[in-house]
């Protein structure tokens, strides 16, 4: 008898925890996540089932399963983790934030290197110019060999210093510029290929769990968007308070996914910047050292050129 007791009254509270509220969706015309030049429609549908609240997604009009990605968002939003933006926080000290802080210290440290040679060079230009040969010049002409010498090596010592300030110069790098990268496309592009090469070999280790790939990131970020649209709108449809509180939490931990993946991104485009610019101070060092030196012994050459 006690035991029919018990399966009624968990039966009972079965039915009184149950979520009541009107299935919802939200859709949304936006890039494509592998072409960016590429428009196409993101749909997400909301529903309860019994105590959890699940979700079906849809892309250009065809369901998640049939998309072919190669992986699957999750089913059920309710219950699951993380439950609250603290523990979103409290997470935020990833592997990928201490390759971004690393970086960080390197790039900067690359800029003032680029700093100080930069002003070595300009005081060296500014000796050069001022010295004695040039005085010489006012009352002989030099000879034609000299004058291309001389013109050759101020033209070397202009790239070394456009080559040192490409490096002092910051530039941007977009999240869709790592994700895109080829190898064989741009030669610029080759750091970027390999920081991507090293993310989604490695991805437990910069990806945020259940993300396999960048395009798959990017993916992540509509989904979750599209979701906590779709779970505002059933909010406005719950029928009794413990509905309401639940697709509030719901939409809490979304918004700590959403999150997530957000910072991720960020971070995976800026610890690229540092990538690209490794690139260029490179070429800074070693294209930049041979000019140099081809400047300075063009310019010698021409002022030890016997005048005319």
């Amino acid at each position: 008898m006690s035991a029919v007791v018990q399966n009624n009254q968990k039966a009972q509270f079965s039915r009184e925890t149950e979520l009541s509220f009107e299935p919802a969706d939200y859709g949304l015309f936006t890039a494509d996540a592998e072409d960016s030049r590429t428009q196409v429609g993101w749909q997400v549908e909301v529903r309860p089932d019994g105590h959890l609240i699940t979700r079906q997604v849809w892309c250009d009009g065809k369901s998640w399963a049939q998309c072919g990605h190669g992986w699957e968002p999750e089913g059920v939003i309710w219950p699951t983790w993380p439950p609250r933006s603290k523990d979103e926080i409290a997470a935020s000290g990833s592997p990928l934030a201490g390759v971004q802080e690393y970086w960080s210290t390197v790039g900067n440290r690359l800029r003032d290197s680029a700093k100080w040679m930069a002003a070595v060079l300009g005081t060296a230009l500014a000796a050069v110019i001022g010295t004695s040969p040039l005085a010489g010049m006012r009352g002989h002409t030099p000879q034609g060999i000299a004058i291309m010498l001389g013109s050759a090596g101020l033209i070397f010592l202009g790239i070394t210093l456009f080559l040192v300030l490409q490096v002092m110069r910051p530039q941007s790098v977009s999240y869709t510029d790592v994700q895109c990268a080829r190898l064989r496309r741009w030669p610029w592009q080759r750091p970027l290929y390999k920081w991507r090469q090293t993310i989604e070999s490695q991805r437990d280790l910069y990806l945020p769990c259940g993300v396999r790939c960048l395009t798959g990131l990017r993916q992540s970020m509509i989904v979750e968007e599209i979701t906590l649209m779709a779970l505002s709108r059933a909010s406005a449809t719950a029928r009794d308070q413990i509905s309401s509180q639940k697709l509030c939490d719901a939409q809490a931990a979304r918004a700590a996914r959403l999150l997530e993946l957000r910072v991720a991104a960020a971070r995976i485009a800026t610890v690229g910047e540092y990538y690209k610019l490794r690139h260029r101070s490179s070429w800074a060092t070693y294209g930049g050292v041979l000019c140099g030196l081809l400047g300075a012994a063009t310019i010698v050459t021409a002022f030890a050129w016997p005048l005319s």
